[in-house]
């Protein structure tokens, strides 16, 4: 139930349209992989996994809640058409790009991505075999798309 709760927030992240959709796309998928990454409660590995996760995956919420409220501070929206529209080359103003940057860091945390990689060998290694599978795929696959859109 908690990978299929995890599946349907990657699924509203891909086909969200402004910034509060996103958010609660991630939020659904990561707290369902919250509860997952711990889910051998025998196991002081799989605490530790999911302690870690949820610590970092909080910090990670924040920074991309900071930047979705400088962008729709300095948008005024947070639809994705009207953030490309104030985004253009003629027009960007310094706080927009860093609600941008704040946005890209908060989701390069959440996919584990090259510079903010350094939680996953720990939760890979804390977790059940079959979720490290799902993690190691899934968050990567919908943030791609994500990125395509």
């Amino acid at each position: 139930v908690l990978l299929l709760l995890a599946t349907t927030g990657m699924m509203m992240m891909i086909s969200a349209n402004d910034l509060i959709a996103l958010y609660v796309g991630l939020e659904l998928q990561s707290l369902a992989l919250y509860v997952v990454a711990a889910f051998k409660r025998d196991s002081t590995r799989s605490s530790e996994a999911g302690m870690k996760y949820f610590v970092l995956g909080a910090l990670s919420s924040g920074m991309l809640l900071y930047g979705a409220s400088l962008v729709y501070g300095f948008t005024g929206s947070t639809e994705f058409s009207e953030i490309a529209n104030a985004a253009q080359p003629s027009g960007t103003n310094l706080g927009l790009i860093f609600g941008l940057v704040f946005l890209l860091t908060g989701l390069a945390f959440k996919i584990s991505a090259v510079p903010f990689h350094m939680w996953t060998p720990d939760v890979y290694e804390g977790a059940p075999s079959p979720v490290t599978a799902f993690f190691a795929a899934a968050p990567k696959i919908a943030a791609m798309a994500l990125f395509v859109r």
